[in-house]
């Protein structure tokens, strides 16, 4: 069986994929909720596993279907959009998570993916999108798919990416000092702040920021953002908070290189 995903602050990542997917599903239920329909997508969603020195830890697909099934709530339709480029890793998928008629496991690139969630966001003008970006690295990353999807339907999605600050900026020093071309995500940002959390958190949009980990050399972090329905407060205990805020701002400056705007590391 294909198993991906060996770094030590995997499981760390997985739990919160799974933690704030099973918050939200949850607040769902509330009879202030106005959508119909909820469609949970991961458009890197890989195995399914995640191979940790030798621990088997559940991908977010898996995460997701779980936090699915503990909110019990019965008051929207739920349907679930997984994807990857790699067949293989599709195919592993399909053995972890029984066929059920609300389910797609799709062969498919990532910015095509967005596209065809942005059609179906169109033509159902009463569902909300749940969104997981965890992209192997910042040019895989579909961002001007994603900043279309937010331009045209930010109220009616959460977004929930998770990416490395240090590649992006190692990325965007190469790019600078060598005058290399890249296409898609980093052609046109100018750090990690204007480039990736401005775009999160445009049109009014509300959102968390996890603090920098201690010993995490490549500055890991999840930007979870939310278009409806703000969570009543952050997740400060977890190291998730609002982007915003001081301690926001600070992991902002931290993440952008500037290691006097955050302690190294929580």
């Amino acid at each position: 069986m294909l198993i991906q995903g060996n770094s030590v602050h995997t499981p760390r990542k997985e739990l919160e994929i799974g933690g704030i997917a099973w918050m939200r599903l949850t607040q769902f239920k509330s009879e202030y909720f106005k959508y119909q329909e909820v469609v949970c997508a991961d458009v890197f969603c890989g195995t399914g596993r995640n191979d940790v020195q030798g621990e088997i830890v559940d991908g977010s697909p898996l995460r997701i279907m779980n936090a699915y099934r503990r909110s019990c709530n019965n008051n929207v339709n739920f349907k679930f959009w997984f994807s990857d480029i790699l067949p293989e890793a599709c195919a592993t998928l399909r053995t972890l998570i029984p066929p059920q008629s609300n389910l797609s496991i799709k062969t498919m690139a990532a910015a095509d993916a967005l596209n065809a969630l942005g059609n179906y966001l169109h033509k159902h003008p009463f569902t909300l999108l749940f969104l997981v970006l965890d992209p192997n690295g910042p040019k895989d990353f579909p961002r001007q798919e994603a900043i279309h999807l937010l331009n045209q339907y930010s109220p009616r999605i959460d977004i929930i990416p998770y990416i490395s600050a240090t590649t992006i900026n190692r990325c965007i020093g190469a790019r600078d000092k060598g005058g290399i071309t890249f296409k898609g995500w980093l052609g046109s940002i100018e750090n990690f702040d204007e480039g990736f959390v401005s775009m999160l958190v445009k049109h009014g949009r509300m959102g968390w920021i996890r603090e920098p980990i201690q010993g995490d050399k490549q500055h890991w972090t999840i930007l979870p953002t939310y278009g409806h329905f703000f969570p009543k407060s952050d997740w400060s205990k977890q190291g998730l908070v609002d982007v915003i805020s001081d301690r926001g701002r600070k992991a902002i400056e931290f993440y952008n290189g500037n290691m006097g705007g955050c302690n190294e590391g929580i």
